[in-house]
């Protein structure tokens, strides 16, 4: 079947019901003073103002035609043990002379547009973008059956890029999509010439010396242990029980708010979100429902992720990483060297996890510079 055209139109009365469950909202009053807040930036004052907004100000069909600007697309792909799924994905080529095919793959909490604000400058530098929303994410369908682990999400991906007619590409990756992104480059090096990423999460390996690190290495070390002890517990619930969380945060628009912005909030690097911009990536989980972004978590452990079948596999396609100096999941380049084929390495003292979307120039001009030092026609 063909690539079909996509654009987004959310029912009205859709619409309408969110507006009344927003009219009857439910806030606690009793916990303005409260001496154990989580130190996230998501106080019932934020709440209690992000909400009024919504009610009064917020305009969904102004963000769905900002989003409708981007080139969307539809298509079926088949995925062996798993049938048929409908994939949505942006798709937008650049008019330089011998584009280089860039397939960009989103992370949780983020979706497709992730991509928005570095996507210009992309294609300026002569990229063909390719963005999809992975499985069960926001536009794409979800598989029904069990076992969808990241290899599936690999062949999903190839197989994208094959029907769009890119035989050869690269792939740059942040959160889920840096795993994907490192399955891809082990699964079909004969198609991916180049891979990037910018977070990159592993066990500290052996050294028969250990190492010195500088101090934005120290930091990022210090960052990856901070999360793994006090940032953790939503992957717990998120893959412990997907389902049961799915159930609350689907029919709570301010509940699915509230989840988001802790993660929006902690994990940035100080990026001021505007109410708009945490009501849209809200309810790009909130309208198609949560629980099925979920199911990465209840498939990918992290001891599949980490110690799995391709835990310590080498990466030999050559590897670019964006280091940015708030993301919590990054390691030194020498613990990176021992599983990925690093030919580039650019650390930036600002930026988060959501880097394409906090800083996009720099990440533009990285991928930029990586790509084309390492593409062959």
């Amino acid at each position: 079947m063909a690539v079909t055209p996509f654009k987004i139109n959310i029912p009205a009365s859709e619409l309408d019901l969110l507006h009344r469950k927003l009219d009857l909202a439910r806030i606690p009053t009793n916990l303005a003073n409260e001496e154990w807040s989580e130190n996230n930036g998501v106080t019932l004052k934020l709440l209690g103002d992000t909400i009024d907004f919504w009610r009064k100000s917020y305009d969904w069909r102004n963000e769905e035609a900002l989003l409708n600007k981007l080139p969307q697309y539809k298509c079926p792909i088949d995925v062996e043990g798993f049938g048929t799924l409908h994939l949505h994905f942006v798709h937008s080529e650049s008019s330089a002379n011998l584009p280089i095919p860039l397939l960009f793959l989103h992370g949780w909490p983020g979706s497709f547009p992730e991509v928005q604000k570095v996507l210009p400058s992309l294609n300026e530098a002569g990229f063909h973008v390719v963005a999809p929303s992975h499985a069960g994410y926001g536009f794409s369908s979800c598989p029904e059956k069990a076992g969808f682990k990241l290899e599936q999400d690999a062949e999903l991906m190839h197989k994208l890029m094959l029907k769009l007619g890119y035989h050869s590409y690269v792939v740059q990756g942040g959160d889920w999509g840096s795993h994907i992104t490192r399955k891809m480059a082990l699964r079909y090096p004969e198609a991916i010439k180049a891979a990037h990423v910018n977070l990159i999460t592993m066990p500290k390996p052996e050294f028969e010396k250990e190492p010195s690190y500088t101090a934005f290495e120290t930091r990022s070390i210090k960052q990856l242990e901070y999360f793994g002890t006090k940032e953790f517990a939503y992957f717990q619930i998120q893959s412990s029980k997907p389902r049961t969380l799915g159930f609350a945060l689907h029919d709570s628009p301010v509940g699915m708010l509230a989840w988001m912005a802790d993660k929006l909030f902690t994990w940035s690097d100080s990026y001021p979100w505007s109410p708009t911009e945490l009501i849209t990536w809200t309810l790009l989980h909130y309208f198609p429902g949560p629980t099925t972004g979920f199911h990465m978590y209840r498939e990918n452990t992290p001891e599949y992720v980490l110690y799995g079948e391709d835990g310590s596999k080498f990466v030999e396609v050559p590897t670019g990483v964006s280091a940015f100096g708030r993301e919590l999941e990054m390691v030194p380049r020498s613990w990176a060297e021992k599983i990925y084929n690093i030919v580039f390495w650019e650390e930036h003292e600002r930026g988060g996890h959501f880097a394409a979307y906090e800083k996009p120039k720099e990440v533009a001009d990285d991928l930029d510079r990586f790509f084309h030092s390492v593409w062959k026609v």
